[in-house]
């Protein structure tokens, strides 16, 4: 096994398979037992998040007789003895579904609960927030359907019913009835309110969707608060009940546990089943009337398996026009498999605006769907897009069961978003790759290859240790197998694809990490990355772990996280036992080879031979023309880290990569022309590249070609260069910045006034401020013009003099402000840099004779407030008040080229993206605290 990058130790041990997961915005969490560690690759030795996972409060079900406890169905209930919660699966959402545009995490537990959470925006805090239970909008479903049992009474009873069910009276009971701690209030839900949403109701059940919010408004159902919170049963009519009952709660199998007794609670020869912890104590109210149905231990058993989750998986985005023209038309599938082998389908869109001024921006889950996908556990699920043409697009799941059954469904995008029946999935089963089988399905993983987007691949891993292949046909809904490999010695807990499909690396129980190569119909066995630079100092920990329990690819796909626990027996009992339970270790993947042959090196892994250097090329290639692709966040953090330590070596291999690269996009360029010739005719063609391009030379130009550069300078000024040999060279790379960032500028303004235009044009109340953008900045924009007019292009003046002849209207369709004061002081502030203002404070005969500096905002130019947290560039460095639509980031060209006429004619989604650098803007937080690196 390769030596690894960087290696991460942690203070519990992982218990399942898939145990980590990496963000699209480059976070890795790890569930490991009772703690999620999110971790900044970027950052391995700094600040951590987490979440502390709590004892979640039990599922009303239903009652059964004392005598039944022994019943083989609730023997698993009886003889739970968990101490605490454990994770048992997480997954990240795409970027641009949290508050901030940042990427929320479901987390599943092994007491079937399923939960989202959020970075702490404004908490300030390393404990991350939970946005929704989806546990608790799935239980008021299936309460509100009887539990899908179309011959049983509904399970909410009222006061005056006299079923058979017992009344509990004012008792003071040690037990689990709210199953979370009091010593946390975080534990309590804190700030988070589970408000279901009545919009409209279904024709065959004549009940609402159900939608889950963060919000602060009141919860209807505050019945349901009451049963949830002490689990007990009532009844008026004595008589109907027989002498003895038992109240087995469908809480948490991991409740700390000392024994199972059964204690008087009443003086009719009553008796309440808990499970005794002297953490808990509860107090039966004397208003307590709900009550919960006398049910039988299979409809008990089978309830339970409905309401228990075993994984969450959340889809990539689906772009969509069908939804309502007040939301965003990007949204999220979250699929929860339960114990039952069904899986309910969860809808997630994206917030109607952004925020980092608080965190309490709604997260609400719709469901959507309810698919009977397995007749045992869902143990694993996967998702891929497929789309044979631009106008049809498909959302592929695979899935998995403890029965050995792996079955591909499909649905239409369109069909998805639009679905109003949760009763009927959206969902049809495309293929059904293996039936029920003695091996039980671990993990899966789907990839559709670019080279042959008409098929899909699947990798299927098995508790046995061996690993399936398939290759599906979509369009003809045919299927075949691409081998069975004995893999692994024991269970398969990772499976990942890599290389657009070429490529699949897994993991086992057994501690190995294998690499795969898919050649055509067949995977053979090829050699791990073996060797990179800075290999010298790591450390192989493989002679003190003993197991692996999960993989994870990096946003760029040139790295891979693994996480191991440790075997305690072999660790410094005093230093290390007890604090280091496990490790997250990364490994660079950029060198890997899709030849047949498996070579046993014995090379130096700090010293790539020619062979190794292609390999690096081709794959470092690959990735970058992957993300010239607008839809696809921008997070260059692999590619960059291993470049430098690739210069730091071998800085003409770098330079070459680069300009074969850029040479790429002319036709009339080969890779062997000179630097100076391929980016002069860069910049001469400017007007033409797009602005994704133009975003990834600004990234390479500032974070590699010019990353020893002084910092401190202004942005758009020439930078200085401490190493004179190389001061050629390096003019080169910052002129060309210089220019990428004077024809963003110009993009920017020409955006701006094309929308001022087109507003002008539209009825006054179709724009106004408080829509989703209004033009900002256009007094300084044009001052920016004045102050450049060497620079700006003829078609820009052209435009600024169409809007100088609005005249008096153009108040109603921008905000023009002409005269900016300071903040500090309220002295005059002149328009001298689009970047940072000097006020005249020192000019005039004012108390403070001072001149103080201010920011101005990189999107309007206008002065940025000092009493708002303002949006912060990783990359540039920039500061932003007023963000972008996202139409502006994916132009294809600039607004001022030759033909185009596009411009914003309708309000569009605003999108946190830097305007000179593409990447996520974020809120600037204190060094002690996590963020996302994304260079």
């Amino acid at each position: 096994m390769a030596s690894h990058w960087h290696a991460v130790p942690l203070i519990a041990s992982p218990s399942y398979p898939n145990s980590i997961a990496w963000s699209s915005e480059n976070l890795v969490a790890v569930a490991s037992g009772h703690i999620i560690t999110i971790l900044n690759p970027a950052s391995v030795v700094g600040p951590r998040g987490m979440i502390t996972l709590q004892h979640s409060k039990p599922f009303p079900i239903g009652v059964v007789r004392k005598e039944d406890l022994m019943t083989p169905c609730l023997m698993p209930t009886c003889l739970s003895r968990d101490t605490r919660p454990c994770a048992r699966s997480i997954s990240w959402s795409q970027p641009g579904f949290a508050s901030n545009s940042g990427c929320l995490l479901a987390v599943c537990t092994t007491d079937g609960h399923v939960k989202l959470y959020r970075p702490p925006l404004s908490e300030f805090q390393a404990e991350w927030v939970e946005a929704v239970d989806i546990s608790d909008l799935l239980c008021d479903y299936i309460r509100r359907t009887n539990f899908r049992e179309q011959d049983l009474p509904t399970t909410s009873c009222s006061q005056g019913e006299t079923s058979t069910s017992v009344k509990l009276g004012k008792r003071h009971v040690t037990g689990f009835g709210d199953c979370s701690s009091n010593k946390n209030p975080r534990s309590k839900r804190n700030g988070v309110s589970r408000r279901i949403e009545r919009a409209k109701y279904r024709k065959s059940l004549g009940e609402e969707p159900v939608h889950g919010s963060n919000g602060d408004g009141p919860y209807v159902q505050a019945q349901h608060n009451k049963i949830d919170s002490l689990a007990a049963s009532t009844a008026n009519n004595k008589s109907a009940a027989p002498s003895k009952e038992l109240i087995i709660f469908p809480c948490s199998s991991n409740i700390q546990v000392s024994s199972n007794e059964v204690i008087d609670v009443g003086s009719k020869n009553v008796a309440m089943s808990v499970q005794i912890s002297p953490a808990y104590d509860v107090m039966l109210p004397e208003d307590m009337q709900n009550c919960l149905p006398m049910i039988t231990p299979e409809q008990y058993a089978s309830r339970s398996a409905l309401l228990s989750s075993i994984i969450v998986a959340l889809s990539p985005v689906l772009q969509t026009c069908q939804i309502q023209p007040s939301l965003s038309n990007r949204c999220a599938i979250l699929a929860v498999g339960g114990k039952a082998g069904n899986i309910s389908l969860w809808i997630l869109c994206e917030p109607e605006g952004y925020t980092i001024e608080h965190g309490s921006a709604s997260v609400d889950p719709t469901l959507i769907g309810f698919l009977q996908a397995h007749n045992s556990w869902i143990t694993a699920i996967s998702w891929e897009m497929f789309s044979l043409d631009s106008s049809v697009s498909q959302l592929i799941m695979a899935t998995g069961s403890s029965d050995g059954s792996v079955k591909i469904w499909s649905a239409n995008v369109e069909d998805l978003v639009s679905s109003s029946e949760a009763n009927n999935s959206p969902f049809s089963l495309l293929n059904e790759v293996t039936i029920a089988i003695s091996s039980q399905i671990s993990t899966i993983s789907l990839a559709v290859p670019r080279k042959s987007q008409e098929k899909i691949v699947l990798a299927i891993g098995k508790g046995s240790g061996s690993i399936e292949v398939w290759i599906c046909h979509v369009s003809c809904k045919k299927i075949q197998s691409a081998g069975f490999y004995d893999a692994h010695d024991q269970v398969v807990t990772g499976l990942v694809w890599a290389f657009d499909g070429s490529c699949l690396y897994s993991c086992s129980q057994d501690n190995s990490i294998k690499s795969w190569v898919l050649d055509g119909d067949f995977l053979h066995k090829s050699t791990f990355p073996l060797k990179f630079p800075g290999f010298e100092n790591s450390t192989n920990l493989l002679n003190v772990s003993d197991q692996c329990f999960g993989l994870a690819l990096s946003p760029g796909g040139l790295m891979l996280a693994a996480v191991r626990s440790f075997d305690s027996h072999l660790l410094h009992q005093m230093y290390q036992a007890r604090t280091q339970k496990a490790v997250v270790e990364f490994f660079w993947t950029g060198g890997q080879s899709f030849e047949n042959s498996v070579e046993n090196t014995t090379e130096s892994s700090t010293v790539l031979s020619e062979r190794d250097l292609l390999c690096w090329e081709s794959n470092i290639l690959q990735s970058l023309r992957k993300f010239e692709d607008a839809e696809k966040p921008l997070v260059l953090w692999d590619i960059l880290a291993a470049l430098l330590d690739l210069k730091k070596s071998n800085p003409k291999f770098v330079d070459n990569l680069l300009l074969k690269w850029i040479s790429s996009w002319f036709s009339s360029f080969l890779s062997g022309d000179s630097i100076d010739k391929i980016l002069f005719h860069t910049q001469s063609m400017m007007p033409n590249i797009s602005s994704r391009r133009i975003y990834l030379l600004n990234i390479v130009c500032r974070r590699l070609m010019l990353s020893k550069a002084k910092a401190g300078v202004l942005n758009g000024e020439q930078l200085t260069w401490d190493e004179p040999k190389n001061e050629g060279k390096f003019n080169v790379w910052n002129n060309l910045l210089v220019n990428n960032e004077v024809e963003l500028q110009q993009r920017i303004v020409a955006f701006t006034f094309r929308a001022v235009l087109s507003h002008a044009s539209c009825p006054s109340d179709m724009f106004s401020v408080g829509k989703k953008w209004f033009p900002l900045g256009v007094a300084q924009m044009e001052c920016w013009i004045l102050l450049n007019m060497g620079l700006v292009r003829n078609q820009l003046n052209v435009l600024r003099s169409e809007v100088r002849e609005l005249g008096s209207r153009i108040n109603s369709v921008c905000e023009y402000i002409n005269k900016e004061t300071c903040s500090f002081c309220s002295a005059p502030v002149p328009f001298e840099s689009a970047d940072v203002a000097w006020c005249e404070g020192n000019n005039l005969n004012s108390s403070s004779k001072e001149s103080h500096k201010l920011l101005r905002c990189a999107v309007s130019m206008k002065l940025c407030s000092i009493q708002s947290p303002m949006w912060f560039c990783m990359c540039c460095h920039r500061w932003v008040a007023n963000i972008m639509p996202y139409a502006f980031f994916d132009m294809p060209n600039s607004v001022l080229a030759p033909g185009n006429d596009r411009g914003p004619s309708v309000p569009n989604t605003l999108r946190p993206l830097c305007p000179f650098c593409g990447i996520l803007l974020q809120r600037s937080m204190p060094e002690f605290l996590l963020s996302s690196s994304p260079v």
